[in-house]
């Protein structure tokens, strides 16, 4: 899938299907360091959903929650 640009971090969405006709999805989290180099951030849990789409939504609203936290509070990094 595609890189998903939200507040100068990239979102690298991974999406998978499972051997029982189900989507499972996750999201990586990056962003460029001063020289311009990714770097990761962490990942998001897996996502486990009926539809690929429903599964990538869930992974990516995630990413976009610990994004948030990361620039609210930037002395707290993902584990």
């Amino acid at each position: 899938m595609s890189k998903i640009h939200y507040k100068g971090w990239e979102i690298i969405p991974v999406v998978l299907p499972t051997t029982d006709g189900k989507w499972t999805a996750s999201c990586d989290i990056a962003h460029a360091d001063a020289n311009g180099m990714e770097v990761f951030e962490g990942a998001t849990m897996q996502f486990l959903r009926e539809r690929e789409d429903d599964a990538v939504s869930a992974a990516c609203e995630e990413a976009v929650r610990q994004i948030d936290n990361l620039i609210a509070n930037p002395d707290v990094r993902l584990a």
